[in-house]
């Protein structure tokens, strides 16, 4: 019997074959007609060119797809948006060509730049913009990938294939180099210049190549590989927002607009419950240091920090970071329906995310981020209780009390993870020297490690030792020790008022603030 992950592997595979024989196809109707030279334009030569193109899309297919995770982990929609993109790019190249043969018939028939060739406005076609987007969106590894599939494709009906798919492939892999680090819309116009600039070179060698007929011909292959990487950058402006509404899928500048904290969520949050959303920019400190370090993507992480317990403002008070002293509800509760309550800010997250449609990246961090762990405070008193009732403690279901999961499937989740049970644990030092961080911090990340809930991300323990050393600087530098000075800030009459105080308190009120000790056995320290 197959599991759901086969099904889906070979869904995937189904899927992408009927996309790469779809974009052979379509790229022999749209742009075959443009072939005209011997028999090419045949249609057995059409067929054999489509055939191909196929197998060349498969096989390059194959080897990324076994050799690139950030390429295989697309999911279905992923791999159709795609080649959605492919086919948007070879529709785009044959408009440009039909608006090329306009031009060249207008230059000769008013005689203001006669004797131009289709291969000289081929430089000014925008034929980068679709690998601009599946840049921004999918990452370097996918926007690699497709800058070689589609130079190959686009390649082929070009007046001189050879020299065509240098310059495809050479302009197509300096815009997603140039996209490695989007943190603003000047990278746009940072990737049309270094398109243009890498461009030019092959302006001037085709030049040589194939004799120029008149001077304005060289001017316009120079000038039009300025053009062609300006409406590259530009089109791509416009088109990714499209795609990621459609797709519900986030680029970094999206992700960047999210983080500016007027998202509704985020301000609900605040209000609902100060502490958490306290805790989720903390996190988002921790988070992003830690990317760098590692080499994942910090603005994923960051934004990720601030959603992960967005679940959390539906029912605040049952959560400690939002409690004030002497109250907790839990006290009222059973150990199951307290790790109930617990356990729903996740599905809660979910829905909220749903409905104010972010991006499912982040969405898919919210259950991530707890992976399937145990809520082991009520698990162990839920123990206790059978224990003293004279019962068998093993008799408790522990999957009353864990998350539902799935475990973190990407390194900036299971940075995520991390973070989250670190921050906490944090809070409840006595004593928050460096060296008590570290120890801390290393010995959370152990535990974790231990538990098998990174077992399905890509953190190496060169990550985890490098995650370890952030955090703590990041915590040192917020829980760092403060000078102590002569007066206090609180006026207190005199040491037996106050005693009486403090003794009148603990009478008055059944509710005491837990010690440190009982802070660091709920988080499982000790």
């Amino acid at each position: 019997m197959k599991t759901n992950s086969s099904i889906s592997t070979s869904k995937k595979a189904a899927l992408s074959l009927i996309c790469q024989l779809s974009v052979a196809v379509f790229a022999e109707l749209l742009l075959g007609a443009f072939v005209s030279e011997g028999n090419a334009a045949g249609i057995l030569p059409r067929i054999v060119r489509a055939g191909s193109i196929f197998g060349t899309l498969f096989v390059l297919h194959q080897f990324a797809h076994a050799a690139l995770p950030g390429y295989r982990n697309k999911n279905v929609r992923g791999v159709v948006w795609v080649h959605v993109l492919l086919l948007f790019s070879i529709a785009l190249t044959a408009t440009t060509k039909v608006l090329a043969f306009g031009l060249m018939s207008y230059g000769e028939a008013t005689k203001v730049w006669p004797g131009l060739t289709e291969g000289t406005l081929e430089f000014a076609f925008p034929s980068t913009t679709a690998v601009l987007i599946i840049q921004s969106i999918f990452g370097l590894q996918t926007g690699m990938v497709i800058s070689l599939l589609n130079s190959i494709v686009l390649s082929q009906y070009a007046p001189t294939p050879t020299l065509s798919i240098l310059i495809l492939l050479s302009t197509a892999l300096v815009g997603c180099l140039s996209f490695m680090r989007v943190r603003s819309r000047s990278a746009y116009l940072k990737a049309a210049l270094n398109i243009a600039l890498v461009a030019m070179p092959f302006a001037v060698a085709s030049a040589v190549i194939s004799p120029i007929s008149t001077p304005m011909d060289a001017v316009i292959r120079i000038v039009g590989c300025l053009v062609g990487g300006c409406l590259s950058a530009f089109m791509a402006v416009g088109a990714t927002p499209i795609v990621e509404y459609l797709g519900q899928y986030a680029s970094d500048m999206r992700l960047i607009e999210m983080a500016t904290l007027d998202h509704p969520l985020l301000k609900e949050l605040s209000v609902q419950a100060p502490g958490t959303w306290n805790h989720s920019m903390v996190m988002g400190m921790m988070v992003e240091s830690a990317a760098d370090a590692i080499k994942a993507n910090p603005v994923v992480c960051r934004v990720g920090a601030y959603f992960h317990d967005i679940g959390k403002s539906k029912k605040p008070l049952y959560f400690v970071e939002n409690q004030t002293p002497g109250e907790n509800r839990h006290d009222k509760l059973s150990p199951s329906m307290s790790a109930l309550i617990i356990r729903s800010h996740v599905k809660d997250g979910v829905e909220l995310a749903k409905k104010h449609k972010l991006p499912a990246l982040i969405e898919d961090m919210i259950p991530q981020h707890h992976g399937t762990s145990v809520i082991e405070y009520f698990f162990d008193k839920a123990r206790k209780e059978i224990e003293e009732q004279g019962g068998d403690p093993d008799t408790v279901d522990v999957s009353l009390y864990s998350y539902p999961g799935p475990k973190p499937q990407t390194r900036e989740a299971g940075l995520l993870m991390l973070a989250d049970g670190i921050e906490a644990a944090a809070r409840t030092l006595q004593d928050p020297t460096s060296d008590r961080i570290q120890g801390m911090v290393q010995k959370m990340i152990n535990k974790v490690f231990a538990s098998g809930q990174l077992n399905e991300c890509e953190l190496t323990l060169r990550d985890l030792h490098l995650i370890a050393k952030c955090f703590t600087r990041v915590l040192t530098g917020i829980y760092h020790q403060r000078i102590q000075y002569s007066e206090p800030a609180e006026k207190i009459a005199d040491s037996g008022e106050e005693n009486e105080g403090e003794n009148q308190d603990e009478r008055s009120s059944p509710h005491k603030k837990p010690k440190p000790e009982e802070d660091l056995k709920r988080l499982g320290l000790e």
